[in-house]
């Protein structure tokens, strides 16, 4: 019995010390890159998806990267022909190898097929299925979702016959588990409707869209809404809430049988700030409690893919980008901020990896090991020509990475100091419980010394004169963190 307990003891500390962590990038030279949601199948294995352009023969193709339990990677990319296709979705079937859905079409913007792919453990084609949609244009949104025994889609209908022209209109199609049409339904609304999450209602005969949408019936422009149809796609109401402070891009998450967790961006009236919200609502959509992530000066964007995820209600990952500049080739810097909430929405911790490109985060998926699986995009002005690499991390259970081929690649940072060059205000944002300050000139001399706490702090530097100054955080457990900043009049 004693041998018992001794083994038992040191699973445990295995399982809690020795999760695999790691980062992987795919560098393409040429190939623009973009790889959104991600599983974990049943061996442990990681299955990423999305799409590739290259800049010569640009043609989008669907994309699958597969990564190891400890870091081995597959990638495969699905070309058929001069055919332009995405993969928008994967899962494992019963007998282990894995299906792959998504849109195919002669070009981005003529009709669209639904692509249905069978693929082995090497991501082999072994089957391909196209299935005719009647009416489709182009398909801007694909969210697809398993419920019971079927699988269901929303699509945004794009095109010049929408109603207005080149505006999204809601295609919903169901499928069985043979991924066979059981049904399709077209609207046209009269709109425009962006979706970005679909839920079930709790009793199962719902469809819950959470969407940016403009309907007939509304005198109001695009607003966030809850539109509501029944699982043979009938529309049945819309339920808009009148919150200036959301910037769309919802995901969410039943945490209760009754409540869900919302992802939004927020952002305050007339204000560039934005920031990552997460609150806990119920059908009713109507919440006045909520957990703000960001900082001032910034705009901080939840993840474009599945932004929060959990295994536990206590442990409750999410990812964001900080410091999101408006440009699609942007030279400046930004950040992965990843962290866990408990079930009152309490930060647990909080990381920021990058500062050495500009990182733009997709998704987080919690896994099986307690740690979080994080994709995202890569661009260094200084290396690429327009173009994105796909980047992944895997997190241990306190958001670490400790093992990486690539340590000086997107690294961890114990605080993101900002702006920089600074004028009257520093900001710093600290994951560390605790930190000395000090701000010396480049001679070493000391000029300020400030306590900063885990969180969002401003050191105010409007008497320091213009010049290269160093920032140096000091931690309880000896860590020393050193920045170069630059002080403007």
């Amino acid at each position: 019995m004693k041998y018992l307990l001794t083994l038992i003891f040191l699973s445990c500390i295995i399982l809690v010390h020795g999760q695999p962590s790691f980062q992987i990038i795919f560098p393409t030279e040429g190939r623009n890159e973009v790889g959104g949601s991600i599983i974990e199948d049943s061996q442990g294995n990681y299955l990423a998806y999305g799409s590739c352009m290259g800049d010569i023969e640009l043609v989008l193709q669907g994309m699958i990267w597969k990564i190891g339990p400890t870091g081995d990677t597959i990638s495969k990319v699905t070309v058929f022909g001069d055919s332009a296709s995405v993969i928008c979705y994967v899962t494992q079937i019963e007998n282990g190898n894995y299906k792959a859905v998504g849109w195919i079409g002669s070009d981005i913007n003529e009709a669209h097929n639904l692509l249905v792919l069978e693929l082995d453990a090497s991501l082999n084609i072994l089957s391909r299925k196209d299935i005719e949609l009647p009416g489709i244009q182009a398909v801007t949104t694909f969210i697809m979702k398993k419920h019971l025994q079927s699988y269901y889609l929303f699509l945004g209908n794009y095109g010049l016959q929408s109603n207005p022209p080149n505006l999204n209109d809601p295609y919903f199609v169901k499928l069985n588990s043979n991924f066979d049409t059981v049904c399709t339904r077209r609207y046209s609304i009269n709109g425009n409707q962006q979706c970005h999450e679909m839920l079930f209602s709790p009793d199962g005969s719902q469809l819950w869209l959470l969407s940016e949408a403009y309907f007939p019936e509304l005198v109001t422009g695009c607003l966030v809404q809850l539109v509501i149809y029944d699982t043979l796609f009938n529309y049945e109401r819309v339920k808009t809430l009148n919150r200036t402070d959301m910037m769309g891009l919802s995901k969410a998450k039943w945490i209760t049988d009754s409540t869900f967790l919302l992802a939004y961006n927020y952002r305050k009236y007339r204000s560039t700030q934005q920031n990552i919200a997460i609150a806990e609502t119920d059908s009713s959509f109507l919440f006045t409690d909520y957990t703000q992530i960001g900082a001032q000066d910034t705009i901080d964007y939840i993840g474009f893919g599945n932004a929060l995820d959990f295994n536990s209600p206590d442990s409750i990952h999410y990812v964001g980008t900080k410091n999101i500049i408006p440009d699609f080739w942007s030279p400046h810097p930004s950040w992965i901020r990843v962290g866990m909430l408990n079930r009152q929405l309490e930060p647990v911790y909080e990381r920021f990896y990058g500062g050495d490109a500009r990182y733009w985060a997709f998704s987080i998926l919690s896994t099986r090991d307690g740690g979080a699986f994080v994709s995202a995009s890569r661009y260094d002005h200084n290396q690429h020509s327009n173009y994105n690499d796909v980047f992944f991390m895997k997190l241990n259970n306190q958001g670490l990475v400790t093992m990486s081929s690539h340590p000086d690649l997107c690294p961890l940072l114990p605080a993101v100091v900002y702006p920089n060059p600074a004028k009257e205000m520093l900001f710093v944002d600290l994951s560390w419980g605790k930190a000395n300050c000090l701000i010396n000139d480049i001679t070493g001399k000391q000029l300020m010394q400030v306590n900063l706490r885990n969180g969002k702090n401003s050191i105010n530097v409007a008497n320091l004169p213009p010049g290269i100054y160093f920032i140096v955080l000091k931690g309880r457990q000896n860590e020393v963190f050193t920045q170069k900043i630059i002080i403007q009049q």
